[in-house]
């Protein structure tokens, strides 16, 4: 029992992305850079002229935009957990979090 037990919290963690880290400077270099340093999709990048009107909105929108995804007035969109399901919440939030520490 022991062996399956250890075989199925191994099988779960190779699921979550980025062995799980929460170190949203890992997950942002990793996935988010993309688009978030060129401006694609119209990405914000990381400058206070593109955040200050979506902090304005609060941390909770950010944090449910990037988990479920939005498409914005001005044709931007983001994914739900920038296109990778294997995020946990936690991830998405920690690496909102860090870029906006970054700003």
């Amino acid at each position: 029992q022991a062996a399956a037990a250890a075989a199925a919290q191994a099988a779960a963690a190779s699921q979550v992305a980025y062995g799980g880290t929460l170190d949203g400077q890992v997950i942002y270099n990793n996935l988010c850079t993309g688009c978030h340093t060129t401006g694609v999709a119209n990405a914000p990048t990381l400058d206070a002229a593109h955040w200050t009107a979506r902090i304005a909105q609060g941390v909770d929108v950010l944090h449910r935009h990037a988990i479920e995804g939005y498409t914005g007035p001005d044709g931007g969109v983001m994914p739900p957990k920038g296109g990778n399901p294997a995020l946990t919440d936690e991830q998405v939030i920690a690496t909102v979090d860090w870029m906006l520490s970054q700003i």
